[in-house]
């Protein structure tokens, strides 16, 4: 197929138009959530001794300061904790689980972008390897001879396609996947961490209370109460 350059290719193929389309898009995301995901490293266990030594000596303003310091969204969903502290721990729960939809939709942005590419970037690669083999003997049949440069264009953007799909699929689908992972662990550990702030939110309120261990509580909440002591 000498004598074909790519450039010749891409200006007569709309599918590879397409599909290098597609593949600045995968490079945007790619690039774009590992930006995002810079700030996600946080030392929880660390951040949630801070927060619990704030509570105890009851300053909730020392504890949301910390956590709009943090600049981490697993502080962000703790906070929502802390200000609603008052509420009843059913509430509270609530509304943490609700920040924590908002969080996780928030992270998984632009993920369904990397998964349809790595889906129909194939499809399109086949695609157009069905329009280059239309076109090869299209050529052949108005040329009226035989011949490999008569149907060197189309077997061109036959390959071509095909494997510029195959390339852009991989990486994307490499992206989707670990990124979404990332996430869903990330997810996890913000989980704790509220469950086992409500916890000890529910003892401070039950201790303050003086209800002890008759009041109504969460399964940890026995657990933290040592912590307290």
């Amino acid at each position: 197929m000498a004598g074909i350059s790519f450039i010749q290719l891409v200006r007569t193929s709309w599918a590879i138009d397409l599909l290098l389309a597609l593949s600045v898009f995968a490079v945007a995301v790619i690039i774009d959530r590992i930006w995002a995901y810079r700030g996600l490293k946080v030392n929880e266990e660390r951040l949630m001794e801070r927060i619990r030594s704030a509570l105890k000596r009851k300053k909730s303003d020392e504890a949301i300061y910390i956590c709009e310091s943090a600049n981490n969204p697993l502080a962000e969903v703790l906070k929502v904790a802390i200000k609603n502290k008052d509420l009843p721990i059913e509430d509270v729960a609530e509304l943490v689980d609700g920040a924590m939809l908002r969080t996780k939709t928030i992270l998984e942005k632009r993920l369904s972008i990397l998964s349809t590419i790595s889906f129909i970037a194939p499809l399109l690669g086949l695609l157009g390897t069905v329009l280059g083999i239309i076109r090869a003997f299209r050529d052949l049949a108005i040329s009226g001879s035989g011949g490999p440069s008569v149907v060197m264009m189309g077997v061109a953007e036959a390959l071509v396609t095909t494997v510029l799909g195959i390339l852009i699929a991989i990486p994307a689908s490499i992206g989707y996947n670990f990124f979404i992972n990332h996430v869903r662990t990330y997810m996890v550990r913000v989980e704790i961490a509220a469950k086992e702030l409500l916890a000890f939110v529910d003892v401070i309120e039950r201790k303050e209370r003086g209800l002890g261990r008759k009041g109504k509580g969460i399964d940890l909440s026995d657990v933290l109460e040592e912590k307290l002591r």
